[in-house]
């Protein structure tokens, strides 16, 4: 599973999911590009694998619900490591104040989850694409981090679960779109020990009438194997990313612990 030779740009890179992604494809030898707002954990991240790690690393301050950011950090890719190989789309919001059922839908708080969870998406790969088409190795890879929202409901989550769920049906669109140059596999989240998930834990970033808390308590006793790490996620991502999973495109994996199983 050695990525040696590549270079994977992790949206949302400099903390959670993304920032384990990172460490676990540096140790297998990617360069890697660490995209994200917080400059100030992107460049402890990138001095942290470069003192430990086998790949290098560059940090780029993205926002990717902006077309041009996500634009220049492709950019930014090519111009530090020559080449793009491989993009983890895995830059996400959640927000109980913005969310809601159905019926409390509002165009704010659409503009801002899709922004950010799907148009964010969208715009690596319309950028990244053909950054690894131009390698002329046929082996790009877009690994999208979606959620198990998008395969079970939970309550009050009605647009973050639209979001999730259209990310699986875009990258299977991809995957047949730009095979066999390009493979794309969308990996599922249960609950993991993330900076969101303990922001969410707590009742007043969510509001006090909130039932955050009590519903990812609940789901956390609900699976099998029990809260996961991140690492847990990033290995998953690593294979995918890696020759060991040429046969596989189009899928979506949930690295849930077991909770989509019950």
């Amino acid at each position: 599973m050695r990525l040696d030779d590549r270079t994977a740009v992790v949206t949302g890179g400099a903390s959670g999911i993304g920032a384990a992604t990172c460490r676990v494809l540096a140790a297998r030898g990617a360069d890697v590009v660490v995209a994200d707002l917080d400059e100030g954990r992107g460049a402890e991240l990138v001095d942290e694998i470069e003192r430990e790690r086998d790949g290098a690393a560059s940090f780029v301050e993205t926002d990717v619900s902006d077309e041009d950011a996500v634009a220049a950090m492709i950019e930014h890719a090519e111009t530090a490591f020559d080449r793009v190989d491989v993009l983890v789309n895995n830059a996400a919001v959640a927000s109980r104040e913005a969310d809601g059922p159905i019926t409390d839908f509002a165009d704010d708080a659409y503009e801002f989850l899709t922004g950010v969870n799907l148009r964010g998406p969208m715009y690596a790969c319309k950028h990244a694409i053909p950054a690894m088409r131009d390698t002329g190795d046929g082996t790009g890879v877009v690994v999208n981090n979606a959620s198990i929202a998008a395969l079970v409901a939970e309550p009050e989550m009605d647009i973050y679960t639209a979001t999730k769920g259209a990310l699986v049906s875009l990258t299977r669109s991809i995957a047949v779109e730009y095979a066999p140059e390009i493979r794309a596999n969308t990996v599922c989240p249960g609950v993991v020990e993330t900076p969101m998930l303990e922001a969410a834990m707590e009742s007043g970033d969510a509001g006090e009438d909130s039932d955050a808390p009590d519903t990812l308590e609940r789901m956390i006793a609900e699976t099998p194997l029990g809260m996961a790490d991140p690492a847990d996620v990033a290995h998953v991502v690593a294979f995918l990313a890696s020759s060991d999973a040429a046969a596989i495109t189009g899928a979506t994996i949930p690295v849930d612990g077991g909770y989509t199983a019950r």
